[in-house]
């Protein structure tokens, strides 16, 4: 696939590569890409890839193009999804440490420096963010939690990980390029950036600085698994039963598809596999995805609002959250 590029001119190699998805976000874009540009640590260059947007978003990169030699800008002829859009920057950076940034997320200015100096100080490393601070719509902050997997074990990291309930805090995090591109790319899959993680933990440790972090805003595309499945192109089914789905993915990543696992004796990777796929199994929320939309129907009909707050009674005495509510019937 072609994309077009803003310079005719090589980009030289660079030491830190940031890359940036984006669609039809023009206004939050800009602030993204700031972010990066005005990092502490200088020496590093800007890739934005974006997927056939209609909004203003060419303009706006070719204006941070012409501001700035360190961005480079790739436009896709036509919107390839998502998934494709990452893996098209891990193909196309260049520095020898590389990380992601959404576009609708940003950095503090010490971001990339404090996060190299964390992967520079431990040859083991293999991954290490910030800590992450999340905005609800009303710019209300939760901060995420400071994660550390270190154990020598790369089955043990893998699982830690995966266990783990803030399992994004990571994705964004700083590596080195060969790393990732070790781990990539990534399937058009739900858990996909749980995958490439795992990918990426079982080649080293992975840590967190509390001393930087990146700004996250709640409710895009990753708002629930419905609309990531919708976002994906999946089909609807495996949004009522996504850890089942992730399991299996899982799984096969680590027995057979992934490459990053290869290093592993064909026995423990088939232990790990198992592992790894019953950790994530959560037979509580998958229920809840399953039979929601069923009790959300009926209660929309005449006189079931009684039925539906029963359902939410009972569900939310068996452990459901219900984060994700759909269609909730409004009387």
């Amino acid at each position: 696939m072609r994309h077009g590029r803003s310079r005719t001119r090589q980009t030289p190699v660079t030491l830190v590569s940031v890359g940036i998805p984006t669609f039809n976000r023009a206004t939050k874009l800009r602030r993204a890409a700031e972010s990066v540009l005005q990092q502490s640590h200088r020496d590093l260059e800007l890739v934005i890839s974006d997927n056939a947007s209609s909004d203003d978003t060419e303009a706006v990169c070719r204006e941070l193009c012409a501001a700035d030699a360190r961005v480079r800008y790739l436009r896709s002829p036509v919107n390839r999804g998502p998934t494709a859009n990452f893996n098209t920057l891990y193909e196309a950076i260049g520095g020898e440490f590389a990380m992601m940034l959404s576009d609708d997320d940003w950095l503090e200015a010490t971001y990339v420096e404090r996060c190299l100096a964390g992967l520079l100080a431990d040859p083991s490393r293999r991954l290490v963010a910030g800590r992450a601070r999340y905005l609800d719509s009303e710019g209300a902050a939760r901060l995420g939690a400071a994660v550390d997997f270190e154990s020598a074990d790369p089955g043990g990291r893998v699982l830690d990980y995966l266990r783990h309930n803030d399992k994004d805090s990571l994705f964004y995090g700083l590596t080195r390029r060969d790393t990732l591109r070790a781990a990539a790319p990534m399937r058009n899959i739900l858990g996909a950036d749980w995958l490439l993680v795992a990918g990426i933990l079982v080649q080293g440790t992975a840590a967190t600085v509390e001393s930087t972090e990146i700004i996250r805003e709640l409710g895009g595309t990753s708002a629930n698994v419905a609309k990531v499945a919708a976002t994906l192109g999946l089909p609807g089914a495996q949004a009522r039963a996504p850890h089942l789905v992730i399991a299996w993915e899982l799984f096969a990543a680590i027995l057979w598809r992934g490459a990053a696992f290869r290093e592993l004796r064909t026995r423990k990777r088939a232990a790990l596999a198992a592992r790894a796929a019953l950790s994530v199994l959560d037979w509580r929320s998958d229920a809840w995805h399953l039979t929601a939309p069923t009790a959300a129907a009926l209660g929309r009909r005449r006189g079931g609002a009684p039925l539906w707050r029963a359902y939410l009674r009972l569900t939310a005495r068996l452990g459901a959250t219900h984060a994700e509510v759909p269609d909730e019937p409004t009387s």
